[in-house]
């Protein structure tokens, strides 16, 4: 045969070849072109394509419109559920998709993890809330030593609130945080809290000393859980409050012995009123009535390390002691019970710090818990404590910080007034947050007293708080005023936005209480937070849902200020959503 006819057989053949792929595709497709951009055929392909269509088929559902997810779920769930070679890419979308169609395959993924998928799995059982799936949830927690799978299970279970996932998370909080990932620990806290915040009483004894416990859980990398379970007991509410006062007096034997086994040399920097301290924080944010007379009989003992510690186990009781006194001031405040006037007053004042807690202070540590004490007062909102802050604003002294200043006077260096007279003038501040419009007089004698430049122009900087005071103090009934202050939340002046939020903490909830819902959406946070503060004085249903959307809406920042400001703004939001429910959670 000659080559070009050798040539001209070959081209035959291919042409031939070509045309019965042609054929073939034709056929598997019924004769239609593949359109793979259109979700009709690329739906009609998963559900109906061979095994090789059905692989294209998954390739291009990255587009696919989320409307129609639910279509389709059950032919990738068909896939899943047969073991297909494109299991895993099935299983990646639908844990991606969070559909109903998919529960079965979803609990399957999450006991086998067969496309490695179990975490995710369950995290979609949970978000679709599909509380059938409980019992298998914890039987799979508990039959993995796989901690990943285990903090992927949990995730899950940290979207639903069933009371029988209580004893599984007792259990999880009882293991060594440095032998297991302390995030373990932390879903169990989110999850007892989640449970509490909807059924209290589903919260037994046992778990909440564990939740109390887990509040001191650390690890040897310094990871806490101190957020999330205090959350969790801010959620689970006042049956929370003895396993607190317990741990405050040193009686929660569990904690006691954790304290003593983290408190090792060099730094010894969990002494045992490491208790003390966490607990008071913790019943302060709860508004716990009886930390009152709870914390009072503390201030007014003398504060003194145990003689059997020395050297730096002596310094670190001291200074926590010192943390937790100045909480126990600011908390007095923020319970807001007109008991507490008197002793704040004499904090205030010299001569109860001096004579009680001379071991615990020293300039600047007294200085905090007397200015702490003056803002205390403010927060208290009892008027009658105006004379005692206008006292001190003229002739109050910080004597060790006085000789300090004087003694660089002497060498040549005088310090800054603003410096010098700092509890003056942050006493000076307080007043002005308190006071009512008809104090302006007495305090612009204190401005007309002043000879110090430097202090006298940091006391006329609160004079806007009196300004503010009289034309939302005159605006009329307590709606009117409420609106008034409302409009101040934005206002370019620090203080006149500080005093909007103080007067609206004073005002009744019903006409406050929405306002400060609407204010709470500004962006600085300072102001936020006193906000937050005047939002557990008139807190009800209606300001919790306010609080949760904006949560939702300002999910993603992540700045350490950002993340204060939304652990304050959880606390709210347990604390407001069980408003309502007030005289029934404290009958439990």
């Amino acid at each position: 045969m000659s080559k070009r006819a050798m040539g001209h057989s070959k081209t035959g053949t291919l042409l031939a070849m070509v045309g019965a792929a042609t054929i073939s595709l034709g056929a598997l497709a019924g004769c239609e072109a593949p359109d793979w951009e259109n979700p009709d055929y690329v739906a009609k392909m998963l559900k109906d394509g061979e095994s090789a269509e059905k692989s294209l088929a998954l390739e291009n559902l990255r587009k696919f419109p989320e409307d129609r997810y639910s279509e389709v779920a059950p032919a990738l769930v068909e896939i899943y559920m047969a073991g297909e070679r494109d299991a895993k890419d099935a299983m990646s979308y639908l844990v991606q998709w969070r559909v109903s169609e998919a529960v079965d395959a979803y609990i399957k993924e999450m006991e086998t993890d067969a496309a490695g998928y179990a975490g995710a799995a369950a995290e979609a059982l949970g978000i679709l809330d599909h509380r059938a799936a409980v019992p298998k949830m914890i039987a799979a927690l508990q039959a993995t030593d796989n901690n990943e799978r285990k903090q992927g299970i949990l995730r899950g279970m940290a979207r639903m609130s069933d009371p029988q996932m209580v004893a599984p998370m007792v259990e999880l909080l009882k293991l060594d945080a440095d032998n297991f990932p302390i995030a373990l620990h932390a879903y169990a806290c989110e999850i007892l809290g989640n449970i509490g915040q909807e059924n209290p009483g589903a919260v037994n004894e046992e778990a909440r000393d564990m939740v109390v416990l887990g509040m001191f859980l650390s690890n040897n990398t310094n990871q806490n859980t101190n957020r999330e379970c205090g959350l969790a007991a801010q959620q689970i509410g006042p049956t929370m409050v003895p396993h607190l006062v317990k741990t405050f007096n040193g009686e929660h034997q569990a904690v006691n012995q954790l304290l003593l086994k983290y408190n090792q040399g060099p730094d010894y920097a969990f002494p045992a009123n490491q208790a003390k301290l966490v607990s008071a924080i913790r019943l302060g944010s709860m508004r716990a009535p009886e930390a009152v007379e709870l914390f009072m009989a503390d201030l007014k003992s003398e504060k003194s390390a145990p003689e059997a510690l020395s050297g730096r186990q002596s310094v670190s009781w001291r200074l926590k002691e010192g943390n937790a006194t100045d909480e126990m001031i600011l908390a007095l405040g923020d319970l807001g019970n007109p008991q507490a006037r008197e002793l704040l007053e004499g904090i205030v004042g010299v001569e109860f710090v001096n004579d009680e807690w001379d071991e615990i202070t020293d300039g600047l540590i007294e200085l905090q818990l007397r200015q702490d004490a003056a803002t205390a007062l403010a927060r208290l909102g009892d008027r009658a404590a105006l004379p005692a802050l206008m006292e001190m604003a003229k002739k109050g002294v910080i004597v060790d910080l006085e000789k300090r200043f004087v003694m660089l006077a002497q060498n040549g260096q005088p310090g800054k007034e603003e410096e010098r007279y700092q509890f003056n003038w942050m006493v000076a501040q307080a007043y002005a947050m308190l006071a009512e419009a008809e104090q302006r007089e007495t305090y612009q004698g204190l401005i007309d007293a002043t000879d110090e430049g430097g202090l006298k122009e940091k006391y006329k900087s609160f004079l806007p708080a009196f300004d503010v005071a009289a034309e939302c103090g005159g605006a009329g009934d307590a709606a009117a005023q409420a609106a008034c202050y409302g409009t101040k939340v934005e206002d370019e002046n620090e203080i006149v936005r500080a005093k909007a939020a103080y007067e609206l903490s004073r005002l009744p909830a019903e006409v406050a209480s929405p306002v400060v819902a609407e204010a709470l959406s500004t962006q600085n946070l300072e102001t936020r937070e006193l906000l937050t503060f005047a939002g557990y004085r008139v807190a009800t249903p209606a300001l919790a849902e306010a609080v949760g959307t904006l949560l939702e809406e300002e999910k993603g920042r992540s700045n350490d200020a950002a993340r204060r400001d939304r652990n304050r703004l959880k606390l709210l939001h347990a604390y407001a959503l069980r408003s309502s429910q007030g005289s029934a959670q404290a009958a439990e």
